[in-house]
């Protein structure tokens, strides 16, 4: 790997900064370089999510606003479960019964994949609903199906009720799909299709420049001879950890021409059901997510109760399938949320477990792109931890945890060009009596699936 932090130093393959002509080339000419893969090499301890992107996660678009599709297949096979639209009295087996159903979202849309033949059970009451008979069910078949445009209508003939006879089924009131039942020599079933999900972003230019006069640039100075080596060292540092931020903390949107790229906190806090409390993001809860409400994880904690089991509790959530989404995922983390999981005090994350026993495997590790990585893995799924150290200020408590395959390094590439990082050398005025050269990146990050990524906040740090 190139050594680009102590110099003098070369910064492009072949150029001596500063020199004017080198192997014939005259410098004064302006030239395009290509730069993409050499950048990430650069002090990648200072931008590990960038590295991690360009390295394991690249994917060049042909169009500024590229778009993607989501697949929800996996999270939609394992939850196929939904509410009633209104309470009804489900008839005594062999009955038929005509119950309104919807995905129970704030704005109820149909079940689009029920069909014809489909076997439904029904419970008594609402998911987690405590009552004598909150156990009281029925098992129906679809007879027929009407779809509205916020909810279904079946015909379902019972099959089978827990008491042998009616099942008065409240408002919201849970059915999930157990299979499907079809008589001796019945022809095919209905179709239906799950629809992938179309989304969007942007890439963004990034700009830096660097500049010296003339006089400068034949000066020698002390500690480098050459300061236009040293300059172009901090100025390439300078422009990669400006798209680490914008990939950390931006935003997607459009305004007076100029494009801005998603960041994976910021599209988490977007597509999050955030409610404030005491000041913290916290969500709705710890359950599980329909795949119909597509929101990401985000969850607070004391330094007291951010031990092993709370954390196991949240793997429980973060890697439940019916989020889709990878068994391991990268977590970036701040300084003091590394601190918190190296201690190994009486008030540690490994001692703060049931019986005091660590029950998970806590391994240190060099990373393959030279981080210092944590390796944490239970029975739910694991996370590699690696410091983030732009997680600090407002986010100095934070730890996100990605899904590095609901992610995307997406950089401007078509017709013969290539718009990752490159560098363009002499784009100063011809009467300018300096050297200025442009480096340049039109990039921005892909993030899908919301619902697998998460946020961790270690609160009073």
């Amino acid at each position: 790997m190139p050594n680009y932090n102590q110099g003098p130093v070369n910064a492009i393959s072949g150029i001596t900064p500063g020199k004017n002509v080198v192997d014939g080339v005259n410098m004064t000419t302006r030239r395009l370089y290509d730069f993409s893969d050499r950048v990430a090499e650069l002090s990648p301890e200072e931008s590990p999510f960038f590295v991690y992107l360009s390295q394991v996660a690249k994917v060049p678009t042909s169009d500024s606003q590229f778009r993607y599709l989501e697949d929800r297949t996996q999270i939609a096979m394992t939850d196929r479960s939904f509410q009633m639209a209104a309470g009804a009295t489900i008839a005594a087996p062999g009955g038929l019964t005509s119950i309104s159903v919807d995905d129970g979202a704030s704005a109820p849309s149909s079940i689009d994949y029920l069909i014809k033949g489909m076997v439904l059970s029904i419970r008594h009451g609402a998911s987690g609903e405590s009552s004598a008979d909150e156990l009281a069910q029925a098992t129906v078949r679809i007879e027929s199906v009407t779809h509205g445009s916020s909810s279904s209508t079946l015909s379902v003939k019972t099959i089978e009720s827990s008491d042998g006879s009616t099942l008065v089924a409240d408002d919201n009131a849970l059915l999930t799909v157990i299979g499907t039942g079809f008589g001796e020599g019945t022809g095919a079933p209905d179709v239906f299709s799950q629809k992938l999900d179309d989304g969007f972003g942007y890439t963004q230019i990034f700009k830096t420049a660097c500049e010296m006069s003339n006089t400068a640039l034949a000066t020698i100075y002390r500690g480098y001879a050459d300061e236009w080596a040293r300059i172009w060292n901090l100025k390439l540092r300078e422009h990669k950890i400006d798209i680490e931020r914008a990939m950390l903390f931006g935003m997607k949107g459009s305004q007076g021409g100029v494009q801005y790229t998603d960041g994976i906190t910021g599209s988490i806090v977007k597509n999050a059901a955030v409610e404030v409390g005491a000041g913290n993001p916290v969500t709705e809860g710890n359950a599980a997510l329909s795949y119909t409400e597509k929101k990401s994880f985000i969850k607070s904690f004391t330094a007291a109760q951010m031990t092993y089991d709370a954390l196991l509790g949240d793997f429980e959530v973060i890697f439940d399938p019916a989020r889709g989404g990878a068994s391991s995922k990268l977590a970036l983390a701040s300084l003091p949320v590394m601190s918190h999981f190296n201690k190994l005090g009486s008030d540690s994350f490994i001692n703060g477990s049931v019986s005091g026993q660590s029950r998970y495997n806590f391994d240190k590790a060099e990373g393959a792109f030279g981080h210092k990585v944590l390796k944490i893995d239970t029975i739910h799924g694991d996370m590699t931890l690696v410091k983030e150290p732009l997680f600090r200020a407002n986010y100095s408590g934070y730890m996100a945890l990605i899904d590095l395959d609901h992610v995307a390094y997406r950089p401007l590439v078509g017709n013969g060009y290539n718009r990752d990082t490159s560098i363009t050398t002499n784009v100063q005025q011809a009467d300018e009596d300096l050297r200025k050269d442009l480096i340049l990146t039109e990039a921005g990050l892909e993030v899908s699936l919301p619902e697998t990524h998460a946020l961790l906040h270690l609160e009073g740090v």
